[in-house]
């Protein structure tokens, strides 16, 4: 049989280790300093009196006898009993001041450790020696020096944030111009703890040298008249601006606009500028009066500095957003009276090939149905048949065209059934099938939207008839209480839409004009071709109709 052995458990030694050097560890300074002091004396009293008691019987028992020896013992125990126990007590007392002294630094350094843990960083270390403690000490009060230094940074950059922030938040809710200085004045005012400054704007109107005060906090009326009086015409720090001498950062000057009876009590007659521009322009300064006995301090400047260029570059982009609009105003304002005069012109040629040309061509008609009636039978009298239904085919095509330059059944019935006849006409005489879904519910649209929506379906059919090859085309218009939608879809030949945007392509043009009538009434066209899979042009114009019950 096979022998089942048993191990036995092992003993373990690592943990007693561990919860031995734990409980020793725990145990306070003081008393680890007292036992190192008095543990060697009380070994070397316990290993004499050993010693004595042992080991010097025998040597004098050469010299003295038995009992001479034991009353020697026994006093010599007693001393060294006695001196023993002495040693102790002064050892215990030389000690406990020693150990004054050492501990004390540390329990203050400790108390040091607890105001800091608990944000109080005005607390220092006493340095009571130039020992090891003393050094520990020292870098505590380094370390502590250091984080004050870095919580009045870390202050300083919050607040530059927070200005900048309050600025850019102006900014980004669309504020305006006027709204975005105030909020930097202020801004920059509480920054400061300053209680007056202005800001200088280059005003376009008085030229490229003329400013304009755009925005005060704080001012007395006195020194707000001495600001807005352009007589006294610019002020050096503006002048310094478009001199490029004034630099890019904030500077403290002397202000030699102002007399020492114009400035409030507790107010100096040094300013801070702080000049605002960008690499394409001079924009202007922002000035602030100083408080008596405030000096700043780099960072200070730094900051003023930082918010400066933020507002610089806020000013700028708000100037130039106010540029196009009235650019794209203009731009509309041109593309309305663009398509105005396109409206007028063909209405004129509408009627001038109507009232014009048809007249003359129906005038001839009838003069040659006379002379084919004089005509006697043969091949002139065919010849004269043939040029009457030539002219007649002429006269109808022109109506045609003037019907197409300018609808009456558009002005008269509305866009429905303007589009209907046009999709029935076009389309009939291509010879090309079609599906048409109108449906506006009988309500009739602005007249700008009727005419634009008119021409984009008729430039797009157009562009259908002579460029896809389609098959089956659908024409679809839909209204809802704030939408418009017309789409027009075949499945031709398709393109590549992706140059529809330049212009130098002649073949995109009508699809630009389509995309720029419905952006001037306020839509949109959205165009999805693929080359071979027919195309389908969307138009939504947003509108508020009333809705029939």
């Amino acid at each position: 049989m096979a022998e089942t052995r048993r191990t036995a458990p092992r003993f373990n030694w690592i943990g007693i280790r561990e919860r031995i050097f734990d409980l020793v560890s725990s145990v306070p300074v003081r008393i680890k300093i007292i036992g190192i002091m008095v543990l060697p004396l009380l070994i070397l009293g316990f290993a004499l009196n050993y010693w004595v008691r042992t080991g010097l019987s025998d040597w004098l028992s050469y010299l003295l006898s038995d009992e001479r020896v034991q009353i020697a013992m026994e006093a010599g125990s007693r001393s060294v009993v006695l001196v023993t126990a002495l040693a102790a007590v002064l050892s215990i007392l030389l000690t406990f001041l020693l150990m004054l002294s050492l501990t004390q630094p540390l329990l203050e350094l400790r108390q040091v450790a607890q105001k800091v843990a608990n944000g109080d960083l005005a607390f220092r270390a006493q340095i009571r020696a130039r020992d090891e403690v003393g050094e520990v000490a020292d870098s505590v009060n380094q370390m502590i020096d250091h984080l004050v230094s870095s919580q009045q940074k870390l202050e300083r950059t919050n607040r530059r944030l927070e200005a900048i922030n309050r600025v850019a938040l102006a900014a980004s809710r669309g504020s305006s111009l006027q709204d975005i200085l105030d909020v930097s004045l202020k801004s920059m005012l509480s920054e400061m703890g300053f209680e007056i400054g202005w800001i200088y704007l280059q005003d376009e109107h008085k030229g490229e040298t003329g400013f304009s005060l755009a925005c005060v906090k704080g001012v007395p009326a006195g020194i707000e008249e001495s600001l807005r009086n352009e007589a006294i015409g610019p002020c050096a720090c503006q002048k310094n601006l478009l001199a490029d001498k004034l630099g890019a950062n904030a500077i403290v000057r002397k202000c030699r606009r102002f007399s020492h009876d114009m400035l409030p009590d507790g107010i100096s007659d040094f300013h801070v500028t702080i000049p605002l521009s960008t690499h394409e322009r001079k924009i202007g300064v922002i000035s602030m009066l100083c408080s008596k006995g405030r000096e700043l301090s780099s960072n200070d400047l730094e900051t003023l500095t930082t918010i400066g260029k933020q507002i610089s570059e806020f000013i700028s982009n708000t100037w130039l957003q106010a540029s196009l609009r009235e650019k794209e105003a203009a731009r509309q304002l041109l593309l309305d009276a663009l398509v105005r005069a396109q409206e007028d012109e063909r209405a004129r040629l509408a009627r001038e090939l109507h009232d014009g040309a048809g007249q003359v061509l129906t005038s001839l008609l009838v003069r040659l149905k006379a002379l084919e009636k004089r005509t006697p039978d043969g091949d002139l009298r065919e010849s004269m048949g043939n040029l009457c239904q030539a002219t007649s085919e002429t006269i109808d095509r022109v109506s045609k065209i003037s019907h197409r330059l300018h609808p009456a059944v558009l002005e008269e019935l509305g866009l429905e059934a303007a589009l209907r006849t046009l999709v029935q006409e076009m389309l009939v005489e291509a010879g090309l099938a079609f599906e048409c879904r109108l449906d506006l519910e009988g309500q009739r649209l602005p007249s700008e939207i009727e005419i634009s929506l008119y021409r984009i379906a008729q430039e797009s059919l157009t562009n259908i008839i002579k460029h896809a090859g389609a098959e089956h085309i659908g024409v679809e218009l839909r209204a809802s209480p704030d939408m418009i939608w017309l789409r027009i879809e075949d499945d031709g030949r398709g393109f590549a839409p992706d140059n529809l945007g330049h212009q130098a392509n002649r073949d995109r043009l009508g699809l630009i004009s389509m995309r720029e009538r419905a952006e001037m009434i306020g839509g949109s066209l959205s165009i999805q071709a693929t080359p071979g899979s027919g195309t389908s042009i969307d138009v939504r114009i947003p509108i508020h109709l009333e809705v029939a019950e």
